[in-house]
């Protein structure tokens, strides 16, 4: 399967040539012909016998990409699994196969809209929604937020019920999610009862009848609403936790940055001493000699130490044998920052909580571009921006990285950088 970006003036696609057929022939049509709640748009192209599927990527991004430099806590988990209940749910009014979901992680995309998650319906997936759904998994653990407990007991709770012999996905979310959140809305959307409500409805009249005979009517209403505030207050007390532990992270920094600046201070004071007491020795010795020549050198040993720096100003090794400093240096008009490339993957956007390079002005998208490291070599890929990224003057395509060299022109949207 081979996968390629596509981009004209306004729209984004993903492009897929399959060499196999697909499992179900109506399925295309389905596909060609209708717009699946929760799944990327299609649409089917046939050049020189090879059929080619293009989805509809404008204003998403690949949830690897979006969750790059955060973690995913628990809403965030919990809205995957309602998303992938609602698909499921989906699919069987257009008579689509559940194994057609493909769980891999670049093919499932997030509306930069309204955050919603769509997932790919590949007319030639043969992989079994279980197996699928236990290696998304798997995936999904090694970003989880560690530090969010709901999230480390929901995410390995669902991952135990997956590895289960005859795992079942609807019976997994029932059991993990409890009552389902979509269950209602489905039927008011789509005017259609479940079998499940039903049969949660006669346990419910069941439980009512039982409790009328015994005289033990329970107020539901107030039994939820004693829940709610026990969790509101669970809530109310882990934000508090959360704020004082900030607090105390903040004080151990500014304790950790005087300590270092007191130690760098400590040590400039130490050297200007032993500067000064080596002068002082160098000139008395100068003082018992008469030959020029080693007073000379003396001098020479003496003033080194006192050399015009801004004549011998300090050169990168690298940058006089043609290399780079990985460095983004500022050539537009709206006094943006110059940026540092650091580490082996560095993020550009305007969201300021998961991008390592802030770009605060207009067109800039949330998270615009990434440049990477490799072996001292620099890339740069567009990140599906709404104003695309361009290498001198070149707009680049989504997902395929292009080398930096040194004086190169990179344009996030309007905002233009020289590369150094």
């Amino acid at each position: 399967m081979e996968v390629t970006f596509r981009k004209n003036l306004s729209r984004s696609y993903m492009c897929i040539r399959e060499q196999k057929q697909p499992v179900e022939e109506y399925e295309l049509q389905m596909l060609n012909s209708h717009c699946i709640p929760g799944f990327l748009p299609m649409q089917m192209i046939i050049s020189e016998g090879k059929r080619r599927y293009l989805y509809d990527i404008s204003g998403k991004q690949q949830m690897e990409d979006y969750f790059s430099g955060k973690k995913i806590g628990y809403g965030e988990l919990k809205r995957f699994l309602i998303s992938i209940q609602r698909a499921c749910l989906n699919l069987s009014d257009y008579l689509l196969r559940e194994n057609g979901i493909c769980l891999e992680m670049e093919f499932i995309y997030v509306n930069l809209a309204d955050d919603s998650l769509q997932f790919t319906y590949l007319p030639c997936y043969e992989k079994s929604l279980p197996e699928a759904f236990t290696s998304c998994m798997e995936q999904l653990l090694r970003k989880i937020d560690h530090q969010d407990k709901l999230a480390v007991e929901l995410g390995y709770q669902i991952y135990q019920l997956c590895i289960r012999e005859n795992a079942d996905i609807r019976s997994i979310m029932a059991n993990v999610l409890g009552e389902s959140i979509s269950i209602a809305e489905d039927i008011n959307v789509r005017g259609k009862t479940m079998q499940s409500v039903d049969k949660r409805g006669k346990m419910c009249s069941a439980r009512v009848e039982n409790d009328e005979e015994n005289g033990e009517i329970t107020n539901h209403k107030k039994d939820n609403k004693e829940k709610e505030e026990k969790t509101n207050s669970k809530i109310e007390i882990r934000g508090k936790a959360k704020g004082f532990r900030e607090i105390i992270e903040e004080k151990q920094r500014r304790m950790t940055e005087a300590t270092e600046k007191f130690l760098s201070s400590f040590t400039a004071i130490g050297s200007s001493l032993f500067r000064t007491k080596t002068k002082k020795r160098v000139a008395k010795t100068c003082k018992h000699r008469k030959d020029v020549q080693f007073s000379e050198e003396l001098k020479i040993i003496n003033f080194s130490e006192e050399v015009d720096v801004s004549l011998h100003p300090t050169e990168i090794l690298s940058v006089r044998q043609g290399g780079t400093l990985g460095k983004l240096t500022y050539r537009g008009l709206h006094q943006c920052a110059d940026f540092q490339i650091e580490g082996d993957s560095f993020l550009l956007g305007k969201n300021s909580e998961q991008a390592d390079g802030v770009i605060s002005a207009e067109g800039v998208s949330r998270l615009h571009a990434r440049i990477s490291r490799k072996e001292n070599r620099y890339f740069i890929e567009d990140l599906n921006s709404t104003n695309g990224t361009y290498l001198n003057d070149v707009a680049l395509e989504y997902h395929e990285p292009q080398e930096l060299k040194a004086n190169d022109k990179v344009r996030f949207a309007a905002e233009e950088y020289v590369f150094l």
